[in-house]
């Protein structure tokens, strides 16, 4: 994660900021999955242009952005901070924010909590073009079912789904799953995270079959910058909209449309955009080398890091370092970083990217 270590991008060789810091294994599943494929500088680009042309996309490409959670001290929210925080995101140009996957802390929150922050999050998403979608994680589908119901009532029509993950789900079960959520709620369209906490990784063959099931799962989230999975799904569900992180949008555009998941949207907007427009127009040359310069600065970031950490964690520090009023703490039993980390983490933001917007 210093000078002279491999990124994503140098050479085309995907390697895994793992081996260099296997300590933050949380954030390392969303940023950094490994991956042992070599790509060479000429990428095959499958061409699937004609399967496009007869199943269109469910979804527009987008850039999605989450909203995190300021707590006060006594784990309330800090609605002032909070409705500050969907204001910048809008001023920014971002037009699809959503609320409570893993940085969100969406695992965490009573429905006390989850109810309160849907409200004012809608308050705030009233804007034309604006689109809010709400996550909703929980070991029981009756609370799934439940909270997807309030946030519908309140206006709500994209949701972010994630498998229930106290055992891993059977095919079958995986399929009830996604019907039960998707013919309770018609109208609305559901993105699915999927992410190794929920005990299985669906492959694209599995969403081939899902999609075809529930015609409103129009989406997914994948937290992974390993190649072969990003063509699996490219491949075999190009209906679906696939929203990848940084450093797998690139390797997404290859095969055709597909969406920027922004983990450094609010600390980077203008860099963030620029690398969506990037990617929307399939300019690769130049997509890959700021595929690269973005790997770098997120190294960069995290290097201070020495414990493991929750996904909020470094997604709050990257809110603070742009507005030092956003307060970092999680909800318990959950730690932030330490006062160290952060100030070691702002001193390399300041003196090497503080110029970047």
């Amino acid at each position: 994660m210093g000078e002279g270590k491999p990124l994503a991008g140098d050479g085309m060789v995907l390697t895994s900021v793992a081996a260099v810091h296997d300590r933050h294994s949380a954030f390392i599943e969303r940023h950094h999955s490994p991956s042992t494929e070599v790509l060479t500088p000429t990428l095959n680009r499958p061409d699937r242009s004609a399967l496009r042309d007869t199943m269109a996309t469910r979804f527009p490409q987008i850039q999605l952005i989450a909203c995190l959670l300021p707590w006060k001290a006594d784990y309330t929210l800090d609605e002032a901070v909070f409705r500050k925080h969907v204001q910048t995101a809008v001023a920014q140009g971002y037009q699809h924010l959503y609320l409570m996957g893993t940085a969100g802390e969406g695992y965490a929150v009573t429905d006390r909590q989850f109810e309160h922050v849907v409200s004012v999050f809608c308050e705030e998403m009233q804007g034309d073009g604006l689109a809010p979608m709400v996550g909703v994680i929980s070991l029981s589908m009756g609370q799934i079912l439940d909270r997807i119901s309030f946030a519908h009532k309140m206006g709500i029509h994209h949701f972010q789904i994630s498998l229930p993950s106290w055992g891993a789900l059977s095919d079958g079960e995986m399929l009830e799953f996604f019907r039960r959520v998707g013919g309770e709620f018609p109208e609305a369209k559901f993105l699915h995270y999927n992410l190794p906490r929920a005990r299985r990784i669906i492959t694209g063959r599995e969403y081939r079959r899902i999609a075809d099931a529930v015609p409103n799962l129009v989406a997914t989230k994948n937290s992974t910058s390993d190649y072969a999975r990003v063509a699996d799904l490219m491949t075999h569900v190009p209906d679906l909209q696939h929203c990848f992180l940084e450093n797998a949008f690139a390797f997404g555009c290859l095969f055709g449309e597909c969406s920027l998941l922004c983990s450094l949207g609010l600390l980077f907007p203008k860099l963030t955009h620029r690398f969506f427009e990037l990617g929307r127009t399939r300019k690769m040359p130049e997509l890959m080398a700021m595929h690269k310069e973005i790997n770098q600065i997120l190294n960069s970031l995290i290097e201070p890091v020495r414990e493991t950490h929750i996904d909020g964690a470094y997604d709050k520090m990257f809110a603070w370092l742009r507005d030092p009023a956003f307060p970092m703490r999680l909800l318990p039993p959950y730690h932030g970083l330490s006062e160290e980390e952060t100030r070691l983490a702002r001193g390399i933001f300041e003196s090497r990217f503080g110029h970047l917007e």
